[in-house]
């Protein structure tokens, strides 16, 4: 039989033990939303009232954000406005602005769990130029990312058309400002404005605008060409070209891209 003193340790090992593993069960896991990134536009029923966002996921629930104001005359639409806050296990938006221009925002709203929509949105603003403009219902749109190959045409102020195919590719996360890039190379074929294949120099992508360059590398003739897109990200539309240097300096148009 056990001794008195071989009992007595078994039964403090047993104890520890069952403490240890007590210990092992007592954390649940944190409770963590849905996730939250990439390029979105809230509009309001107001007239020309929007905000576009750039969104980044951090670690576990929290968020951060860089949203420009167009449509009102309280802050200039250049004014980057950051946000920082979290999505809740029940995947609620809370996010709330660093003082600009003296006002404070506040934006709520429930984030789908494909993390591709948004219901219930307002946004509050308090203090400040913008104060005035109090509570609002806003509507969310998620922009998908611009990839993949974009065919079409251009034409010009004459009625002249020519076949145009883009490959393109957006960042993923946004920069300091919220906005996000354009990296790719656009193909004109027996086009005599360009020696080379353009390439894309410069560029921004927010909300449902982008704005794209293209430099053509053996002549250094600019394309500059602006627009929309939809929220899918298969058709953009040109809404204006124009074309600086070379043989066609001073062309301009409109023009349509679908993805293929």
């Amino acid at each position: 039989m056990p001794n008195r003193r071989s009992s007595l340790l078994l039964a403090a090992c047993g104890l520890f033990l069952t403490f240890a593993a007590g210990c092992g069960t007592q954390s649940a896991p944190l409770e963590v939303g849905a996730k939250l990134s990439g390029n979105w536009a809230f509009t309001t029923a107001k007239p020309n009232l929007a905000l576009n966002v750039g969104f980044t996921q951090g670690a576990y629930e929290t968020v951060s954000a860089v949203a420009r104001l167009t449509g009102s005359a309280c802050v200039p639409a250049t004014t980057d406005i950051t946000l920082t806050g979290s999505v809740s296990g029940s995947n609620q938006m809370t996010l709330v602005s660093q003082p600009f221009n003296g006002t404070v925002l506040t934006m709520k709203g429930l984030v789908a769990a494909n993390s591709k929509a948004m219901t219930g949105v307002t946004w509050s603003f308090a203090g400040g130029t913008c104060g005035s403009l109090g509570t609002i219902a806003a509507t969310a749109t998620n922009y998908s990312e611009i990839a993949g190959t974009y065919n079409g045409n251009f034409a010009d102020n004459s009625g002249n058309a020519f076949p145009i195919s883009a490959f393109l590719q957006q960042t993923s996360q946004p920069d300091q400002n919220g906005q996000f890039s354009l990296t790719g190379t656009a193909t004109l074929p027996s086009n005599p404005c360009f020696v080379q294949q353009p390439t894309v120099t410069d560029s921004i992508v927010t909300g449902s605008s982008l704005v794209m360059v293209y430099t053509d590398p053996g002549s250094s003739t600019v394309l500059n060409a602006s627009g929309t897109f939809n929220s899918a990200a298969t058709q953009l539309t040109i809404s204006t070209w124009s074309i600086s240097g070379g043989p066609c300096d001073g062309d301009s148009g409109t023009g349509s891209l679908t993805e293929q």
